[in-house]
């Protein structure tokens, strides 16, 4: 699923490229995505212009010149693409956005676990957004911040980084590599870690997530940059996706478990 840096990685290329572009057409597959758009929504949206898109955990807004705002979801294989000639509409594409100046944004999305919506309110009313906790990158996301919210809890702290009430846009991938680099199992619970391992931690996610966005994400199987380029952060991972592999750190081997329905890789001797 793409995280927080994938999803920086599309709302940085969407910036760059459709800000202040008009939609000139607008264009729904018959097949619905996780959730279902209205073909109402496809004709209110034509003659706005895109404002400058934003992102807010796992999602990316494109606001308009309407005050509606495109939200966006990526879900587990969802693909945005920036092209500058119309294409010929594949199996898993599933919206097209012409602009003016020959721009077109194509959503591809093979599983449908993404979704597009058109929010005609408060951006921070709507259901998903208003229960996202702080963004991992700002200052409010800090040391004191997570020891709070960690200091009385049984859940593992793996759990708890996942949990997107907690902190917006962190997943499995960036989740395993941050406690590789903190030393601390994904096993362990959040009330046994000590304030000085929470500032580590929140130390270890901002730096391996600025990492991750200026490499352009990670690409493991369907990430892609809207340009068409991979994400190079994958060639950093020291511990997600390593079964069985050396350790980078101590030459041990590492092992893997299921928590909560998801794959944690770590090292039994470097992570306590």
């Amino acid at each position: 699923m793409p995280e927080l840096p994938e999803v920086e990685t599309v709302k940085r290329a969407l910036e760059k490229t459709i800000s202040y572009k008009k939609i000139i057409d607008f264009y729904h597959g018959e097949k619905n995505l996780r959730f279902p758009f209205s073909r109402e929504h496809s004709k209110k949206v034509i003659g706005n212009i895109i404002l400058r898109p934003y992102r807010l955990g796992k999602y990316c807004i494109l606001p308009l010149s309407s005050k509606k705002k495109f939200l966006i979801h990526l879900g587990m294989s969802g693909k945005i693409s920036i092209l500058n000639k119309k294409p010929k509409i594949g199996k898993h594409d599933h919206i097209l956005i012409s602009l003016e100046g020959g721009i077109y944004i194509l959503y591809n999305d093979q599983r449908r676990f993404g979704f597009i919506d058109l929010i005609e309110t408060n951006i921070f009313e709507n259901k998903f957004i208003k229960k996202l906790g702080p963004e991992p990158l700002l200052k409010e996301f800090n040391g004191e911040y997570l020891y709070k919210i960690i200091k009385v809890r049984e859940r593992s702290i793996k759990s708890i980084l996942l949990d997107q009430s907690k902190v917006a846009g962190l997943g499995n991938i960036y989740v395993n590599e941050v406690l590789f680099e903190t030393g601390i199992s994904p096993k362990k619970k959040g009330k046994n870690i000590s304030k000085k391992k929470c500032f580590d931690l929140v130390m270890n996610i901002k730096k391996i997530l600025k990492k991750a966005i200026k490499l352009g994400g990670t690409t493991i199987k369907d990430h892609m940059q809207p340009d068409g380029k991979l994400g190079y952060f994958k060639q950093n991972l020291k511990v997600y996706g390593k079964t069985n592999e050396k350790c980078f750190n101590c030459m041990d081997i590492i092992k893997e478990i299921k928590q909560l329905g998801r794959t944690s890789y770590y090292c039994k001797s470097c992570q306590k």
